[in-house]
């Protein structure tokens, strides 16, 4: 099994669909659920343009998450892999590289998928047992306790990851470097799911323009 690596420098660019912020400082609401943030990395001491060939699932889309034991999210059960899949190959196409089958010993390695992250937060909150006096002299002491209580809230986010994986340079050890990555999200949040991960695919690509053959 072939084990991932980055190397430790990166450049890093951030877009906000579809303006940047410089256009509008302050989004509404509404605005930021409809949008995905996305972030681009990439190693900048590679030259895109010595790679030629790809290879990318076609209808399956990896799942991380830390509240469920699937790892696969497939078309057969969801609308969502097909599209995302297919407006990354769109993408790529575009820009000169060639999709060809795992077998054929492509350049690089397309992996998308969802990471998931579910978080439960607990905050106890102890409340004043000092009070307003109904006798005019400030505050008096309680004549009860007020117990502690506790708040509970969850929050749910995700991410849409894709990654450029170098095949052409694998390691004696057998471990691949992680040349190009993309992050979206939060999936979970936004308004329409599928359309607005399509919109960050393409801001995506165009914030990185290094990306060519």
């Amino acid at each position: 099994m072939k084990t991932y690596w980055i190397k430790r420098f990166w450049v890093i660019g951030v877009g906000l669909l579809p303006f940047a912020w410089s256009c509008q400082p302050e989004p509404d609401s509404i605005k930021l659920l409809d949008e995905l943030v996305v972030s681009t990395t990439y190693d900048n001491a590679v030259d895109f343009q010595t790679y030629s060939t790809y290879s990318i699932a076609t209808d399956t889309l990896g799942f991380v998450s830390n509240q469920a034991n699937d790892t696969i999210l497939i078309q057969a059960k969801t609308d969502y892999p097909r599209p995302v899949l297919q407006k990354v190959i769109g993408n790529l196409n575009a820009l000169g590289y060639t999709k060809v089958n795992k077998s054929d010993n492509p350049d690089m390695r397309i992996n998308v998928y969802i990471v998931n992250d579910f978080n439960l937060f607990q905050q106890v909150i102890y409340p004043d047992y000092y009070y307003p006096s109904y006798y005019g002299y400030g505050y008096g002491y309680g004549s009860y306790y007020a117990y502690p209580y506790v708040n509970t809230y969850a929050t749910n986010t995700g991410s849409l990851v894709i990654e450029i994986l170098d095949l052409k340079n694998v390691t004696p050890d057998n471990k691949v470097k992680v040349i190009w990555g993309a992050y979206m999200g939060d999936v979970y949040s936004t308004i329409d799911l599928i359309k607005q991960s399509e919109k960050a695919i393409d801001q995506a690509f165009v914030q990185s323009p290094y990306l060519h053959k």
